[in-house]
């Protein structure tokens, strides 16, 4: 009787067992899969095809393994009920902790402050940096992929590093933009802290933000202006300048940076009680994401954007620039993980906002991400202001501003991207490219609903 009831034991464990994968399998076939985690800011795996090349090469078989990786039915549920239990995990010394990802894994030890730390992964360029430490490549997405995170007195901070020879490589190529652009069009560069400096412990300072930017003005051309948004920002540390939970600037911190931009363009700007702020509140951002920190979870952030006292019209071009739709400046619809959209409505290849200014000034903005929140400020001071994401644009610069007459040009860019050879190297395609602009003349347009454009979802 005894050795009955085991069996049947046995068989009800293999049977449940068999009834749970046919199950899992079956309503992974039947639910509808996503395209886009808003939660990590990225776009999912899709189911690779066939090809001879990527069969005999073993591509083809990790390609699935991510594809039911990304796919898996309640991911976001099951990776949520693992951060739970991750609290009640270990001894903690909730102060300071380090996030670490390998081969999209999670790590995170909580560390006790150290004088000469230094988080950041390995360079493999052979370059020299500031001080020996390594560079953050923050653009293989379209956010920031960031290596290392700090959560210190629950805010995520991003851990800077960089390299004297990017910085110089990069310096180089504003001085030939300058050369091949000519004498009556003004280039402004604008190096933008993300943080560290002002928000990290002493102690982690390993490189300041600070040492490399000073270091990357020092050795531009003369005829540059360098945009002081470092001192701007450094005035106003205490404020609401950059998220608890992400990883951009808010939209008080690109105020300031307009301010430092104002000074060097000779621009009287506009006192803050000018604009019209409003707010999006309940935000959480790619650093609770990437982290899943509890601190984090409970320090949610608001989005703050600064509406301009003028009347604008905006449009946006596709990748090759063949058609032009209309936008708005502020995409207000925008809410949860989204939030940060509300500036310029995400990322676009070319975008052109007409002002209601009449003074014949037109100038062209190169950015990442941080300057969706900066290039609204420009549109009450320039009649016409070009928005360019140095990501996805695949014209020639040159040809752009003769077609449109603009007469001032802006690099802005945070300094991840600043420390990045693919910056360098796509900023000299613009350049030096065969690309030609021929977009369809603006009274073809058709009237488009506002949405939120992220068509690389994500730097």
């Amino acid at each position: 009787m005894k050795t009955f009831f085991i069996n049947l034991y046995t068989r009800l464990n293999s049977f449940l067992f068999v009834i749970i994968l046919i199950t899992v399998g079956l309503l992974f076939i039947v639910l509808p899969k996503e395209k886009i985690s808003e939660d990590e800011k990225r776009a999912l795996k899709q189911f690779p095809i066939l090809t001879e090349e990527n069969l005999f090469s073993g591509k083809y078989f990790e390609d699935i393994d991510l594809y039911y990786s990304d796919n898996f039915i309640y991911r976001n549920d099951i990776i949520e009920i693992a951060s739970e239990l991750k609290k009640y995990k270990g001894i903690k010394n909730q102060e300071i902790q380090y996030f670490t990802k390998s081969k999209g894994f999670q790590k995170s030890t909580t560390l006790k402050p150290k004088t000469n730390n230094n988080a950041a992964s390995g360079d493999k360029s052979g370059n020299k940096a500031l001080n020996d430490s390594t560079v953050i490549d923050t653009t293989s997405e379209a956010y920031n992929n960031i290596n290392s995170v700090i959560v210190y007195k629950s805010r995520a901070i991003q851990i800077y590093s960089g390299s004297r020879k990017k910085l110089s490589n990069f310096a180089s190529l504003i001085s030939k933009y300058k050369t091949a652009l000519g004498p009556n069009v003004t280039i402004y560069c604008m190096a933008i802290p993300v943080g560290s400096d002002f928000n990290l412990p002493n102690s982690f300072k390993k490189d300041r933000e600070k040492t490399g930017i000073n270091y990357l003005y020092s050795i531009m051309n003369p005829s540059i202006k360098c945009v002081k948004a470092y001192e701007e920002l450094e005035k106003h540390q205490k404020e609401y300048i950059y998220f608890n939970t992400d990883h951009h600037w808010t939209g008080r911190g690109a105020y300031y940076a307009y301010l430092g931009f104002c000074s060097s363009a000779g621009i009287e700007p506009l006192s803050i009680d000018k604009f019209e702020i409003k707010k999006i509140n309940n935000f959480i951002g790619t650093l609770y994401y990437y982290t899943r920190s509890e601190d984090l979870k409970q320090n949610k952030d608001y989005v703050e954007y600064f509406k301009i006292p003028n009347t604008t019209k905006s449009t946006y071009f596709d990748e090759k620039l063949i058609t032009e739709k209309r936008t708005k400046l502020f995409a207000e619809f925008a809410r949860g993980g989204n939030s940060y959209g509300v500036f310029l409505g995400g990322d676009y290849p070319l975008m052109h906002i007409k002002s209601d200014v009449k003074n014949g000034q037109k100038i062209l903005i190169v950015k990442d991400s941080y300057g969706n929140a900066f290039s609204p400020f420009l549109c009450a001071h320039y009649e016409d202001v070009f928005v360019v994401d140095y990501r996805y644009l695949k014209y020639n610069i040159k040809s752009i501003m003769k077609k449109y007459g603009i007469n001032n040009l802006m690099f802005a860019h945070n300094v991840f991207v600043l420390n990045s050879s693919f910056t360098t190297y796509q900023e000299s395609r613009f350049l030096n490219s065969n690309f030609t602009a021929n977009p369809v003349k603006p009274e073809s347009i058709n009237v488009k609903l506002d949405t939120l454009t992220n068509k690389k979802d994500e730097k």
